[in-house]
């Protein structure tokens, strides 16, 4: 009997100690997660760059009127799907036989953050669409404002 009793005493205290250091564990665990998230107004340009673009969505980096406005009637921007946060934005060409290269210039208001613009470069094909980001971007539990428009665009036979 007192064997059997020593043996659950000693069962119990394992467990216990097991369960308090998982806790511990689970607490470190989300507190270094609250760390890792800077504050809207201490994200970098790159930082920036990646929460508002998938990988898909990259394009190149450009400045301003690079490609001239020769196709800019040709192209537009539209919302295409809804997702989590906001719609998902697509560059579509309406030109049926060349390829056309747009400069997107991406404008927001981040509180604090000097960082309120981008430009993308992009090729799109005739008829053709591709993705360009969104026109929200989601943080910390708030909402951002993300305006796309197309700073210029010309023809190309680059693909």
């Amino acid at each position: 009997m007192i064997k059997r009793s020593f043996f659950v005493l000693i069962t119990i205290s394992i467990f216990s100690f097991y369960c308090c250091k998982q806790e511990k564990r689970a607490k470190t665990d989300s507190n270094s997660v609250q760390e890792e998230a800077k504050d809207i107004s201490e994200l970098t340009y790159p930082e920036i760059f990646y929460l508002l673009h998938d990988e898909e969505e990259y394009g190149m980096d450009v400045h301003g009127d690079l490609f001239g406005q020769d196709a800019v009637a040709d192209v537009t921007l539209g919302l295409k799907d809804k997702t989590e946060c906001g719609d998902a934005v697509w560059l579509s060409s309406a030109h049926s036989d060349e390829n056309i290269k747009v400069a997107v210039r991406t404008t927001f208001n981040l509180p604090g953050n000097p960082a309120n613009e981008m430009f993308r470069a992009y090729v799109v094909k005739p008829g053709e669409s591709l993705p360009v980001g969104h026109n929200l971007l989601c943080y910390q539990g708030k909402e951002y404002q993300i305006n796309r428009e197309i700073a210029s665009a010309g023809f190309t036979d680059e693909e």
